[in-house]
Protein backbone atom coordinates (compact mmCIF):
# COMPACT_ATOMS: atom_id res chain seq x y z
CA UNK A 1 0.00 0.00 0.00
CA UNK A 2 3.03 2.40 1.23
CA UNK A 3 5.07 1.80 -2.42
CA UNK A 4 1.79 2.60 -4.29
CA UNK A 5 0.39 5.93 -2.30
CA UNK A 6 4.12 7.01 -2.80
CA UNK A 7 3.72 6.39 -6.83
CA UNK A 8 0.78 7.73 -6.81
CA UNK A 9 2.08 10.82 -5.37
CA UNK A 10 4.84 11.08 -6.98
CA UNK A 11 2.32 11.10 -10.11
CA UNK A 12 0.75 13.88 -9.00
CA UNK A 13 3.58 15.87 -8.09
CA UNK A 14 4.67 15.71 -11.80
CA UNK A 15 1.42 15.89 -13.65
CA UNK A 16 1.29 19.57 -11.42
CA UNK A 17 4.85 20.16 -12.16
CA UNK A 18 4.71 20.05 -15.28
CA UNK A 19 1.29 22.10 -15.33
CA UNK A 20 3.18 24.91 -13.44
CA UNK A 21 6.53 24.46 -12.74
CA UNK A 22 6.85 27.73 -11.67
CA UNK A 23 4.30 27.14 -8.60
CA UNK A 24 5.91 23.85 -7.67
CA UNK A 25 9.42 24.33 -8.02
CA UNK A 26 10.35 20.55 -8.24
CA UNK A 27 9.94 17.76 -10.31
CA UNK A 28 9.71 15.10 -7.68
CA UNK A 29 8.58 15.31 -3.63
CA UNK A 30 11.44 15.87 -0.88
CA UNK A 31 13.42 12.92 -0.53
CA UNK A 32 13.69 10.98 3.23
CA UNK A 33 17.38 13.26 3.58
CA UNK A 34 15.98 16.79 3.18
CA UNK A 35 12.79 15.55 5.15
CA UNK A 36 15.19 14.18 8.00
CA UNK A 37 17.23 17.35 7.46
CA UNK A 38 14.52 19.53 7.56
CA UNK A 39 12.94 18.02 10.48
CA UNK A 40 15.82 17.81 12.90
CA UNK A 41 16.17 21.22 14.18
CA UNK A 42 12.67 20.79 15.44
CA UNK A 43 12.09 20.05 19.12
CA UNK A 44 8.61 18.29 18.90
CA UNK A 45 8.18 17.64 23.09
CA UNK A 46 8.12 21.33 23.31
CA UNK A 47 6.50 22.97 19.92
CA UNK A 48 2.67 23.28 20.25
CA UNK A 49 2.25 25.22 17.31
CA UNK A 50 3.64 24.34 13.65
CA UNK A 51 3.23 25.61 10.60
CA UNK A 52 4.12 24.13 7.04
CA UNK A 53 4.10 26.63 3.70
CA UNK A 54 4.12 24.58 0.11
CA UNK A 55 2.84 20.72 1.63
CA UNK A 56 2.38 19.81 -2.37
CA UNK A 57 1.00 15.97 -1.76
CA UNK A 58 1.93 16.39 2.25
CA UNK A 59 5.23 14.12 2.30
CA UNK A 60 6.75 16.77 4.81
CA UNK A 61 3.07 17.33 6.66
CA UNK A 62 3.08 13.46 7.21
CA UNK A 63 6.08 13.47 9.30
CA UNK A 64 5.38 16.53 10.90
CA UNK A 65 2.44 14.91 12.42
CA UNK A 66 4.01 11.36 12.96
CA UNK A 67 6.61 13.43 15.27
CA UNK A 68 4.21 16.23 16.92
CA UNK A 69 2.78 16.50 20.16
CA UNK A 70 -1.02 14.87 20.53
CA UNK A 71 -2.37 19.01 21.59
CA UNK A 72 -0.08 20.50 18.73
CA UNK A 73 -1.92 22.79 15.88
CA UNK A 74 -0.56 22.06 12.81
CA UNK A 75 -1.65 24.92 9.93
CA UNK A 76 -0.75 23.92 6.38
CA UNK A 77 -0.61 26.22 3.68
CA UNK A 78 -0.70 25.54 0.02
CA UNK A 79 -1.93 27.15 -3.11
CA UNK A 80 -2.22 24.22 -5.19
CA UNK A 81 -5.59 23.20 -5.55
CA UNK A 82 -4.79 19.99 -6.93
CA UNK A 83 -2.62 19.25 -3.82
CA UNK A 84 -5.04 21.33 -1.32
CA UNK A 85 -7.86 18.70 -2.49
CA UNK A 86 -5.37 15.75 -2.45
CA UNK A 87 -4.27 16.61 1.47
CA UNK A 88 -7.71 17.38 2.04
CA UNK A 89 -9.06 13.79 1.21
CA UNK A 90 -5.70 11.61 1.94
CA UNK A 91 -4.81 13.57 5.73
CA UNK A 92 -7.60 13.27 8.48
CA UNK A 93 -5.88 14.53 11.81
CA UNK A 94 -7.83 16.81 14.18
CA UNK A 95 -4.33 18.39 14.93
CA UNK A 96 -4.06 19.42 11.10
CA UNK A 97 -5.57 22.26 9.78
CA UNK A 98 -5.28 22.38 5.31
CA UNK A 99 -5.49 26.09 3.98
CA UNK A 100 -6.16 26.88 0.32
CA UNK A 101 -4.20 30.09 0.54
CA UNK A 102 -0.53 32.43 0.34
CA UNK A 103 1.44 32.18 3.34
CA UNK A 104 1.60 35.57 2.97
CA UNK A 105 -1.89 35.68 5.29
CA UNK A 106 -0.50 33.50 7.67
CA UNK A 107 -1.50 36.38 10.75
CA UNK A 108 -4.99 35.93 9.01
CA UNK A 109 -5.25 32.51 10.16
CA UNK A 110 -2.83 32.84 13.30
CA UNK A 111 -6.17 35.53 14.21
CA UNK A 112 -8.89 32.98 13.02
CA UNK A 113 -7.92 30.15 14.63
CA UNK A 114 -7.25 32.37 17.94
CA UNK A 115 -3.27 31.28 18.17
CA UNK A 116 -0.80 32.69 20.11
CA UNK A 117 2.83 32.68 18.34
CA UNK A 118 4.28 29.73 16.56
CA UNK A 119 7.30 27.86 17.50
CA UNK A 120 8.21 26.60 13.72
CA UNK A 121 7.34 27.43 10.49
CA UNK A 122 8.62 24.65 7.83
CA UNK A 123 8.58 26.33 4.17
CA UNK A 124 9.00 24.37 1.17
CA UNK A 125 8.20 27.40 -1.11
CA UNK A 126 10.06 27.93 -4.39
CA UNK A 127 11.20 31.38 -3.37
CA UNK A 128 13.41 31.79 -6.60
CA UNK A 129 10.04 31.90 -8.61
CA UNK A 130 8.52 34.35 -6.70
CA UNK A 131 8.20 38.02 -7.09
CA UNK A 132 10.35 39.99 -4.61
CA UNK A 133 7.64 41.76 -2.88
CA UNK A 134 5.55 38.32 -2.46
CA UNK A 135 8.90 37.01 -1.35
CA UNK A 136 9.40 39.99 1.49
CA UNK A 137 5.54 39.65 2.72
CA UNK A 138 5.78 35.71 3.19
CA UNK A 139 9.06 36.39 5.67
CA UNK A 140 7.64 39.19 6.88
CA UNK A 141 4.38 37.69 8.16
CA UNK A 142 6.81 34.92 9.34
CA UNK A 143 8.52 37.21 11.86
CA UNK A 144 5.76 38.53 13.07
CA UNK A 145 4.24 35.38 13.76
CA UNK A 146 7.19 33.89 14.98
CA UNK A 147 7.99 33.28 18.99
CA UNK A 148 11.21 34.34 19.93
CA UNK A 149 12.94 31.34 19.93
CA UNK A 150 11.27 30.48 16.91
CA UNK A 151 12.46 28.90 14.05
CA UNK A 152 12.09 29.42 10.46
CA UNK A 153 13.20 26.39 8.67
CA UNK A 154 13.46 26.33 4.43
CA UNK A 155 15.11 24.59 1.92
CA UNK A 156 16.42 26.01 -1.54
CA UNK A 157 18.51 24.25 -4.57
CA UNK A 158 21.35 27.20 -4.31
CA UNK A 159 23.52 28.82 -0.83
CA UNK A 160 22.38 31.88 -2.79
CA UNK A 161 19.41 32.62 -0.60
CA UNK A 162 21.68 33.16 2.60
CA UNK A 163 22.20 37.04 1.86
CA UNK A 164 18.57 37.60 1.64
CA UNK A 165 17.44 35.80 4.81
CA UNK A 166 20.42 37.58 6.03
CA UNK A 167 18.31 41.06 6.20
CA UNK A 168 15.89 39.40 8.33
CA UNK A 169 17.51 37.09 10.58
CA UNK A 170 20.04 37.75 13.03
CA UNK A 171 21.17 33.46 13.50
CA UNK A 172 20.95 31.56 10.11
CA UNK A 173 22.90 27.90 10.33
CA UNK A 174 22.80 25.90 6.61
CA UNK A 175 22.73 22.19 5.90
CA UNK A 176 23.95 20.28 3.09
CA UNK A 177 21.59 17.66 1.14
CA UNK A 178 23.58 16.05 -1.54
CA UNK A 179 20.80 12.89 -1.45
CA UNK A 180 17.95 14.95 -3.16
CA UNK A 181 17.30 15.84 -6.09
CA UNK A 182 18.32 18.13 -6.90
CA UNK A 183 20.80 18.43 -3.69
CA UNK A 184 19.74 21.06 -1.63
CA UNK A 185 21.08 23.55 1.42
CA UNK A 186 18.28 23.25 4.05
CA UNK A 187 18.16 27.18 6.63
CA UNK A 188 17.60 27.26 9.85
CA UNK A 189 16.68 30.90 10.76
CA UNK A 190 16.06 32.74 14.00
CA UNK A 191 15.92 36.40 15.37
Amino acid sequence: MGEKKTLKERLIFLSTFLRNPKQIGSITPSSRFLKKSMLKNVNFRKAKYIVEYGAGTGILTKEILSYARKDAIILCFEVNKKFYRYLKKSLNDSRLFIINDSAENIKKYIELYNLPQIDYVLSSLPFSNLSEKKKSRIITATLEVLNNSGKFILYRYSNNFRQYLNYYFRRISTIFVPLNLPPTFVYVCQR
